[in-house]
C-alpha cells in the first residue's frame, strides 16, 4: 500500500510540475511577474524564495498554481489589488500584457502537458518494448455467446461499397469469427483492440455500426468482409460493446510429461493456429479440445520457427474445475492458499463459494496451483472436500471473517495436456521512428480521449465510466506492478487527458481563461468584472457537482469490488 501511494504522489506531482512548468516559463518569458510557483495545494510546507519568485511546495498534493500579479480568478477591488501586488510595476502584471501573450501563458500549461506525453512516448519507444498482441492488432478472440458480434450480418466486402442496400443480393453469413482482423469502424482505421472498445462505446447503439475486416480461410486464403451490427450494453458493462475478447494466441508455455501432447511432438514455445481447420486463440482451444470426441484426433496446425506443421494429438479425459479461477496466494506462516479471483453465479449457488475466498485445504492438504493443476488432470470426476477461509467485508462491519466447508467436483473434459501462456511481441523501432511514433501515439490518446468527451456530451458514454483520483491510484498501483512500462504508457496518457480537460471551457480550468479572452478579444474590453464574478461561481458549482459524481463512481466500484 506504501509503495501504491508512493507511486500514485509521484505521478500526480509530476503531471501538476510540468503543467505549471508551462505557465511559469511562459510567464516569465512575456515579462509577467510570478510571486510564487507551487506544487501541491496550501497550507504551504517549505520552499525557498529566488529573486521574486517564492518556490514551495503545498501540504495537499491534489494540484499546484503559478501565482501571477494581475491574474484574478475572482476580480479584486482596489485595495485589495494594491494590498496584493501594489510593488509590482503595472506593465508586468498579467492582465496588462498583450492579448496574444495572455493566450500563450494560459495554452501552455495544457500544451507541456501533451509535450510529457510525447517525452514519455519517445523513452519507451527508445528501448523497444514487449507488447501484448492486442496492443499491436484488432484481431477477434473469443466471441459471447448471443453478442451483437455472434449475430452480425457479413457480407463479401466490395472495395468503396459501404451502403448496406447494395448487397442485398449477396447470400449473407451471420456472425464474426475468432481471427477475424478489424481493419476500420465507420470509416475509421482500427490498429488496437482499444480502438475496437472505443468504437463500440462512443458510436453507441441506436445506429447500425459499418465495420471492415479481414478473415483468414483454412486454405490461407484471405477474405475482406462487411458488417453492419449494433453494440449493446451486455450484462453489468456500462457501455456499448459488441461482444468480443481481445485475441491471445494459443502460446504453448509447457507440456505436462506423459499427456497426449507430450507424445504428438507438441514443444514449449509452438503456437497453435488451428483446430480441425478452425482459427483458435487461447480461449476457443481450450473450449474446443474439452468439448471434442472421446479418442479421436484433432488435427492441429502449430507455427514453430515460422514455420506451419500439421500434428495430429488424441486428446484425453481429465478433471477440470470450471467456473472458477483461482490464483495462489501467500498466507501467514509460510502456508499457500487458493484464492477465487473469478466464479460464476452457477457456481456460486452450487458450492456456496463467492469470489475472495480463498481454499485452504483440499482432501485436508495444503495446495499450491501447480498441484492443483495436476490434481485436476490425474483426478477427473472426482468430488474434492475443501476448507475455506472468508476474509471479512468492510474491515468487519459488513460480515465477520468465517471458515467454511464445501464440495467441489472435477468435471470430466477432454485435454492435451499443455500449459498456455501470453504472446509478447517485441518492438523496435529505428531512431529515425522513434519521435515520428511517439507524437503518433499522443496524438492518438489526444483524438480518444476527445471522442469520449464528444460521447459523454452525446449521451453514448454513460458519466458512470468517469473516474477520479481514487481510480487513478488505482490505476497506477496496478500500472505500477505490472512494471515501469506500463506505469510510464499510463502516465503519457493521463497526461494527455489532463491537457485536453484542462482547456475545457469551465471556470477554474484553463479553458475557462481562452474563453474570456477570446471573448475579450472580440469586444476589444474585458467582460465587467461583476460578470467575471459570475461567472466563476458558476464554475466552481460545475466542478463541484462532477466531483461529487467522479467521486461516487470511485466509490460505487469500491463497494463493487469489496461487496460480494
Amino acid at each position: 500500500m506504501l509503495f501504491s501511494i508512493i507511486v500514485f504522489i509521484a505521478v500526480l506531482s509530476l503531471l501538476v510540475f510540468v503543467h505549471e512548468l508551462g505557465h511559469f516559463i511562459s510567464a516569465k518569458l512575456c515579462n509577467i511577474y510570478v510571486d510564487q510557483f507551487s506544487i501541491g495545494m496550501p497550507p504551504r510546507l517549505f520552499g525557498i524564495k529566488i529573486g521574486e519568485t517564492d518556490y514551495c511546495v503545498g501540504a495537499l498534493p491534489i494540484g499546484g498554481y503559478v501565482k501571477m500579479a494581475g491574474q484574478e480568478d475572482i476580480p479584486l477591488d482596489d485595495e485589495e489589488r494594491k494590498k496584493e501586488y501594489g510593488h509590482v510595476p503595472p506593465e508586468r502584471w498579467f492582465k496588462n500584457r498583450p492579448l496574444w501573450q495572455r493566450y500563450i501563458v494560459v495554452i501552455s500549461g495544457p500544451l507541456m502537458n501533451f509535450v510529457l506525453a510525447i517525452i514519455i512516448y519517445t523513452i519507451i519507444i527508445s528501448k523497444g518494448s514487449y507488447l501484448p498482441e492486442m496492443e499491436i492488432e484488432a484481431r477477434v478472440g473469443k466471441i459471447e455467446e448471443n453478442s451483437p458480434a455472434q449475430k452480425a450480418i457479413v457480407y463479401t466486402y466490395i472495395e468503396g461499397i459501404t451502403d448496406k442496400e447494395k448487397y442485398s443480393s449477396q447470400q449473407p453469413q451471420i456472425g464474426w469469427k475468432t481471427g477475424d482482423r478489424i481493419l476500420t469502424i465507420n470509416g475509421r482505421k482500427i490498429e488496437k483492440f482499444s480502438d475496437i472498445f472505443l468504437s463500440a462505446a462512443i458510436g453507441g447503439t441506436e445506429k447500425e455500426h459499418i465495420v471492415i475486416l479481414e478473415r483468414l480461410n483454412p486454405d490461407g486464403s484471405v477474405q475482406k468482409l462487411i458488417s453492419f451490427v449494433k453494440p449493446e450494453i451486455i450484462g453489468e458493462s456500462e457501455v456499448p460493446r459488441y461482444g468480443i475478447a481481445p485475441f491471445y494466441s494459443a502460446l504453448i508455455e509447457d507440456v505436462v510429461k506423459g499427456m497426449p501432447a507430450e507424445k504428438a511432438g507438441i514443444k514449449k514455445g509452438d503456437i497453435i493456429i488451428s483446430a480441425n481447420n478452425i482459427i483458435v486463440d487461447r480461449p476457443t482451444f481450450v473450449e474446443l479440445t474439452e468439448k471434442s470426441p472421446s479418442n479421436v484426433p484433432m488435427k492441429l496446425t502449430i507455427e514453430r520457427n515460422n514455420e506451419k506443421i500439421p500434428i495430429d494429438v488424441i486428446p484425453t479425459e481429465v478433471g477440470r474445475l470450471k467456473g472458477i479461477l483461482l490464483q495462489e496466494i501467500k498466507l501467514p506462516q509460510n502456508k499457500k492458499g487458493l484464492q477465487i479471483v473469478e466464479i460464476t453465479e452457477e457456481m456460486q449457488t452450487k458450492t456456496g463459494l463467492r469470489k475472495k475466498d480463498i481454499i485452504t485445504q483440499i482432501n485436508g492438504e495444503e495446495y499450491s496451483l501447480e498441484q492443483f493443476h495436476l490434481l485436476e488432470i490425474h483426478h477427473p470426476g472426482e468430488t474434492l472436500e475443501v476448507e475455506v477461509y472468508r476474509p471479512p467485508v468492510l474491515f468487519g462491519l459488513l460480515e465477520s471473517s468465517s471458515k467454511l466447508h464445501t464440495k467441489i467436483t472435477l468435471e470430466r473434459v477432454n485435454a492435451i495436456g499443455v500449459t498456455l501462456g501470453e504472446r509478447l511481441v517485441k518492438i523496435n523501432y529505428p531512431i529515425a521512428q522513434w519521435i515520428p511514433e511517439a507524437l503518433k501515439r499522443s496524438y492518438n490518446d489526444l483524438k480518444q480521449t476527445i471522442l469520449i468527451l464528444k460521447g459523454l456530451i452525446l449521451g453514448s458514454v454513460s458519466p458512470k465510466v468517469l473516474g477520479g483520483p481514487i481510480m487513478i491510484f488505482d490505476a497506477t498501483s496496478k500500472a505500477a506492478n505490472m512494471g515501469l512500462n506500463w506505469l510510464l504508457n499510463l502516465v503519457a496518457l493521463i497526461s494527455v487527458n489532463l491537457a485536453v480537460v484542462n482547456l475545457l471551457p469551465i471556470p477554474v480550468l484553463d479553458g475557462s481563461l481562452v474563453m474570456l479572452l477570446t471573448i475579450e478579444g472580440i469586444r476589444k474590453k474585458p467582460l465587467s468584472p461583476k460578470l467575471q464574478e459570475r461567472f466563476q461561481q458558476i464554475g466552481v458549482a460545475i466542478i463541484l457537482l462532477l466531483l461529487i459524481l467522479v467521486s461516487w463512481n470511485d466509490i460505487r466500484r469500491i463497494l463493487t469490488d469489496i461487496i460480494p
